[in-house]
């Protein structure tokens, strides 16, 4: 009898089942492939086993045995480099937490220690060095010009630098009259009889706007428009100059060196820049331009030597420690400048340069200056000091004009038979018309708007070292022994450095990190803890895995 055949069971299943089905399908291959892209592609490690025909099989087994070794090596290694950057973290923590009482302890041992005392360094910007740079001047030297301010010819000389010329054998010693055409022709040409009295005297007037020293000597700057510049590029007084030291020359083979002495602002650098026709030596406004001495060949006989100002003395006036000194002094003295040259001036001749109204005394006088020229601090309270630094920069300068009237009788400190010698090899009378021609080419102003300045006296100098008593400039404040507070910063830096910071910042990063993944995977939601109902006939892993 045949069977009869059982009949199977039906695959027909309810749609919402068999979505069901696939949907736990996408989210379990979804999760696989999450897991298996953070694990990263990692291939399979294949054990290379070497053929027992291989030759030198027991020397490749020894070889890699040694790098395993070598490997765990370094491991320990690095573990134990790990442990020490760890203990020298904790040691600087402590260091941190006692570092108020060590600071302290520091600063009274320095305190209680004796300052060593620093070598004593000659600057360039200190009057001993510019005392030494004006003595080699003078030693290295044929000839000695001395180069004189025409405003105050009698003020810019120095007894004690013509003094040392003086005495020294075969030397001589000229007078350079610089300046000459802010001063009236008149005054000028007195000056000049009452000097040629003692010294040979030369009018000089600089050229102003010369060329640069990359120029060549034949090509000049195209400058536009319509401005006349033949006022700066006229130099009077070259021929005469050059021609009187050409004749003080031994021979036609022989060359002499011409040393340049004087105070500041005289212009002894625009000298030389005027006969060499170009810029060689540095200019400037401000005082004490020039540091050290600088030689510049004129001509194949003439070597010429620039030199620093003449270091003044402490015993002159207030007014010539200002005017000739190089480095500034106390606002004190300035208020004292400014009475003193008021004092010895004509009160409506300063009335009208600057068209100030009458005054009573020196404040006065710097209170009206400082409402003119918008000198005003906090409040509308007029600045006395910056109108005095002002009216002293305009007397000093170009902006002024002033000139002091030569004495009536002149007290010469030059003897005869050293103005004969001085004189000799010179002709007087050449010299003389020269001068007469400068005077009459030059454009002066006229006596009325030029001050009359009745203060001139001899300005005394320093030439030897040994008498430079407190005379360096001040120091800068990190010069000084405010060092204490930047021993104490460096002191934080080497125990608070930001290297170390940065060094010290990484561990903690790391050390935290482990606790930083726990509380997220705590915050982290997994897909088996889902809130997904299923089905109790249908089992996901048994089918699926």
């Amino acid at each position: 009898m045949k069977r009869p055949k059982l009949k199977k069971a039906s695959k027909r299943m309810s749609c919402s089942k068999r979505f069901k089905i696939q949907k736990k399908v996408r989210e379990h291959k979804r999760k696989v492939a999450k897991e298996a892209k953070k694990a990263g592609h990692r291939k399979p490690k294949r054990d290379i086993s070497i053929p027992n025909d291989a030759p030198f099989k027991e020397d490749i087994l020894r070889e890699a045995e040694q790098r395993k070794q070598m490997r765990e090596e370094l491991k320990r290694q690095q573990k134990l480099e790990r442990q020490k950057e760890v203990a020298k973290k904790r040691k600087l923590e402590d260091k941190k937490a006692d570092k108020p009482e060590r600071k302290k302890k520091e600063i009274k041992e320095k305190k209680e220690l004796p300052k060593p005392k620093p070598k004593k360094t000659v600057a360039r910007n200190s009057t001993r060095f510019l005392c030494s740079e004006a003595n080699k001047v003078i030693a290295a030297s044929d000839v000695v010009l001395e180069v004189l301010d025409a405003r105050d010819p009698l003020g810019s000389r120095c007894l004690q630098a013509e003094q040392a010329v003086l005495q020294s054998p075969n030397k001589k010693l000229l007078l350079v009259l610089n300046k000459a055409d802010l001063v009236p022709k008149d005054n000028v040409e007195k000056w000049l009889r009452v000097l040629n009295n003692e010294l040979p005297t030369i009018a000089f007037k600089c050229a102003t706007q010369v060329q640069e020293k990359s120029l060549p000597g034949g090509v000049q700057r195209v400058r536009p428009g319509c401005i006349d510049i033949s006022k700066g590029t006229v130099c009077y007084g070259k021929k005469s100059l050059l021609r009187i030291l050409h004749d003080l020359c031994p021979s036609a083979n022989e060359g002499i060196k011409v040393g340049l002495i004087g105070f500041s602002n005289v212009g002894k650098s625009s000298i030389i820049n005027s006969l060499k026709e170009f810029r060689v030596c540095n200019v400037g406004a401000l005082k004490g331009t020039t540091r050290i001495q600088q030689d510049v060949n004129i001509d194949p006989q003439i070597k010429m030597i620039d030199s620093p100002s003449l270091v003044v003395s402490p015993d002159n006036t207030p007014v010539t420690i200002l005017m000739r000194s190089v480095f500034p002094r106390e606002e004190d003295d300035v208020l004292i400048a400014v009475k003193i040259i008021l004092k010895n001036c004509n009160k409506q001749q300063i009335m009208l340069q600057y068209n100030l109204p009458d005054f009573r005394n020196y404040l006065e006088f710097l209170d009206l200056l400082a409402r003119k020229r918008g000198h005003l601090k906090k409040g509308g309270v007029t600045d006395v000091h910056g109108a005095a630094f002002v009216f002293l920069n305009d007397w000093m300068g170009a902006r002024l004009s002033y000139h002091t009237p030569p004495p009536a009788h002149l007290k010469s400190h030059i003897s005869n038979l050293q103005t004969g010698a001085m004189q000799k090899g010179i002709n007087r009378k050449l010299l003389e018309e020269d001068n007469q021609s400068i005077v009459k080419a030059l454009k002066s102003p006229s006596p009325a708007s030029s001050i009359v300045f009745h203060l001139s006296h001899l300005t005394n100098g320093i030439i030897d070292e040994t008498e430079i008593i407190e005379q360096e400039p001040e120091d800068s404040e990190d010069e000084k022994g405010g060092g204490g507070v930047e021993e104490e910063e460096d002191d934080d830096k080497d125990d608070d450095g930001s290297e170390e910071e940065m060094t010290l910042q990484l561990p903690e990063a790391l050390e935290e990190q482990p606790d930083l993944t726990k509380e997220i995977a705590k915050k982290s939601v997994t897909f088996d803890k889902l809130g997904v109902e299923t089905d109790d006939a249908y089992d996901f892993n048994t089918d699926f895995n």
